[in-house]
């Protein structure tokens, strides 16, 4: 284990373990190197090296084959480091697809454009123009035969080849930069179809690497091919099943003379496919199912049973794939913007989410000049220039009429003045003055001091209104700018989810990770009828639950009427996408606004994702919750006071990671025993073996009135969540 050492006199920490393994230059060497390293062998890069050997193999008609050496051009131009690794592909693909000789001409050919590529940048500072150089390096790949050998019909196939080579270069470069991108496609969604049609396409191009396979008599890139347009069209929808049957019937079907027939059928297939996805893994199945013996149908003799042991085998690894597997892919997919593909829908959308962001901006400045205009009056109210206009009111109502007016307001005016206001500050502290209040010497020198006395104390008066009406007028500026925020806010939100989805985003259907089981138990304290908590449940986000207990002041229907409007408050709040500390601070201030008596109530809200399985609580004010996981008891509280006492509001917040199996208890201050005590809770958890959060919740209420002799000093709601593994989460739709 490394130990951190101070060194003496000099103040530097050395670590141990550099002692015994070596210098921190060699330790900090050795990290780069494996940081190089991972980042060399990441998913993408992998997937272009696979890529790149399937490509190397890949050939049309068996004769033109200038994929290989064109993937490796675009890697080199993407990605340089990852690109010597996609050479070697390349060139193992080449050798075994075409013999030894043929990868060797290859990799010369490579060897020659790769100068080629470095001479532009170091001489005109830019790249040489890619279709032309993938034809250029096309013809140099292309293993010739004895010199004065070639015909014509040869030349024009070579000819076609660097056509080709040139326009699989336009064709495959969107595909490798969505490969190049996928661990970080979160922040660059692909915005064109063309760009998701090169990524097909480039996956088409890369399964003929496979021509020449069999396995069992039956052909291994048949079996992937169909594979691929089950599997687009189960992910992507009936459109892309189309599409993909398409193009993959056009693969398989180059140079046999069932072309149109393979083409037409296959993308019949993957439109059924894609149809029936709403009903699951098994839905497709039967689309496929239905649709696909089309093809047999029209085949003859052995073909036709050959194409059905084909499709009977990719449909078997189909609906053997993992859930997992199928969950990352739907990841992938939508991480690059899949979503937003319709062209026709983008146009609209951009100018919605135009004007939607237009209005966020406008809610935007709203809510800074409310700021502004709070702090400017705040910054300004100091209380001497507050209570100036009330002294010269005072002046004039009491010495208007005396001879002395002007000895005291104009010759001793700042004497005069701080004299009153600390009298003023002696009324408000004790709730009035008397002539006691008054100095010795001022009661002789003044005319009239009833008068003044009773001046004070209405003076007090009318500032401690002003005050209190000021201090109402900015709480209810600041809620005003709070909602306005957070307003502005969500409509940004959704102008990006419009920019990034379009008008009919493609929303996952997909089940989270977990479930919850929610039981619930309440009882009215000390004998009354109604209960003065309220609670509720809601759905916060696709896949994130969440519960909140709230317990009024006082007891009975007022109570009741206190915390069931907090509820409410929140959950339509939070329901309508505003963040939650905009929506506890809204909250806050509208109890404090409701009226002129005091109105709090406690709040205690947990947050469930159950993708995670991550448990976030908040609480003002209100009791411990307790997670019961097995025999242990985890306690989290908290000291915060309720909701609508102070306009500064104290959050205070736990989280907590949430296995199948825990418990979530949350209660209200009814828990307590007759000395107000709840450690008894603990200990009952821990004795509790029931799994069922209703049971539980029932029976914490039952020990509660048992502890308190039948009556509860408070009223006591108890909500309980069960976290457990969704059952059959295996063929759901991704």
């Amino acid at each position: 284990m490394a130990v951190a050492v101070k060194t003496e006199g000099t103040g530097l920490a050395h670590n141990a373990a550099f002692s015994s393994k070596g210098s921190p230059e060699r330790y900090i060497g050795f990290k780069v190197l494996y940081r190089k390293g991972q980042a060399l062998f990441a998913p993408g890069n992998i997937l272009l090296v696979v890529a790149g050997f399937l490509l190397g193999r890949a050939a049309l008609f068996s004769e033109m084959a200038p994929f290989g050496a064109v993937f490796w051009l675009l890697a080199l131009r993407e990605k340089p480091l990852p690109s010597y690794l996609v050479a070697v592909a390349v060139f193992a693909g080449r050798a075994t697809g075409y013999g030894l000789p043929a990868a060797l001409h290859l990799l010369g050919a490579m060897a020659v454009i790769w100068l080629l590529e470095g001479a532009c940048l170091r001489l005109w500072q830019r790249r040489s123009p890619l279709v032309l150089t993938s034809a250029v390096l096309v013809l140099l790949s292309r293993y010739p035969s004895p010199a004065g050998s070639f015909s014509s019909p040869e030349l024009l196939l070579l000819l076609l080849e660097a056509v080709m080579g040139g326009l699989a270069a336009v064709v495959m470069r969107p595909g490798v930069r969505i490969i190049d991108r996928l661990p970080r496609s979160r922040d660059r969604p692909v915005r064109k179809q063309e760009e998701l049609m090169g990524l097909a396409l480039l996956l088409v191009l890369s399964l003929m690497g496979l021509k020449g396979l069999n396995l069992a008599g039956l052909s291994v890139e048949a079996v992937a091919n169909q594979l691929l347009l089950l599997l687009s069209a189960y992910l992507l929808g009936a459109g892309w099943g189309a599409a993909m049957g398409i193009i993959t019937g056009t693969i398989l079907g180059l140079g046999n003379p069932h072309f149109y027939l393979i083409t037409g059928s296959l993308s019949f297939s993957g439109f059924w496919t894609g149809l029936l996805r709403t009903f699951g893994r098994w839905g497709s199945a039967a689309g496929f199912l239905f649709s696909f013996p089309l093809l047999y149908l029209l085949a003859q003799g052995e073909e036709a049973g050959l194409y059905w042991r084909e499709g009977l085998l990719s449909l078997a690894i189909f609906l053997a794939v993992p859930k997992t597997l199928l969950d990352w892919l739907s990841l992938q997919l939508r991480r690059v913007g899949l979503g937003t593909l319709q062209g026709e829908r983008e146009k609209p959308a951009r100018v919605i989410a135009a004007r939607v962001r237009h209005f966020a901006k406008l809610f935007q400045e709203l809510a800074l000049g409310f700021n502004q205009l709070s702090a400017a009056q705040q910054g300004s109210s100091r209380e001497d220039d507050e209570l100036y206009p009330l002294l010269e009111d005072l002046m004039n109502r009491v010495c208007r009429a005396c001879l002395f007016r002007r000895r005291c307001w104009e010759k001793e005016i700042h004497s005069h003045h701080r004299l009153i206001l600390d009298l003023l500050s002696q009324a408000e502290e004790e709730g009035g003055i008397g002539m006691a209040h008054l100095p010795p010497a001022f009661q002789e020198r003044c005319q009239q001091p009833e008068l003044l006395v009773r001046g004070i104390n209405t003076l007090k008066e009318v500032w401690q209104v002003n005050r209190f009406w000021e201090r109402r007028l900015r709480d209810s500026r600041e809620l005003v700018s709070s909602q306005l925020q957070g307003l502005s806010r969500v409509l940004f939100d959704l102008a990006q989810e419009l920019e990034r989805n379009g008008l009919f985003p493609a929303y996952s259907e997909e089940a989270p990770l977990y479930q919850l089981e929610l039981g619930f138990a309440q009882k009215a304290g000390q004998n009354q009828d109604v209960c003065g908590d309220s609670y509720s449940f809601l759905e916060l986000a696709p896949g994130v639950q969440g519960i909140i207990l709230s317990d009024g002041m006082g007891k009975g229907s007022s109570a009741e009427e206190e915390s069931k409007a907090t509820v409410e408050m929140l959950k339509r709040l939070l329901e309508a996408g505003f963040q939650t500390d905009v929506v506890l601070r809204s909250v806050n201030s509208l109890l404090q606004l409701r009226s002129g008596e005091e109105t709090f109530a406690t709040v205690d809200m947990a947050k469930i994702d159950l993708g995670e399985g991550q448990l976030e609580l908040l609480k003002i004010g209100a009791a411990p919750s307790y997670v019961k996981r097995g025999k242990e008891v985890f306690k989290l509280g908290a000291s915060s006071l309720p909701l609508g006492i102070l306009s500064q509001l104290e959050v205070e917040s736990h989280s907590k990671k949430l296995f199948p199996g825990d418990l979530l208890v949350m209660v209200t201050d009814g828990a307590g025993d007759m000395d107000g005590d709840t450690t008894w809770l603990l200990s009952y958890l821990r004795r509790m073996e029931s799994r069922s959060p209703q049971v539980l919740a029932d029976g914490i209420v039952r020990e509660a009135l048992r502890r308190n002799n039948g009556v509860l000093r408070d009223d006591l709601t108890v909500a309980v969540g069960r976290v457990s593994y969704r059952a059959g989460n295996g063929d759901e739709q991704p």
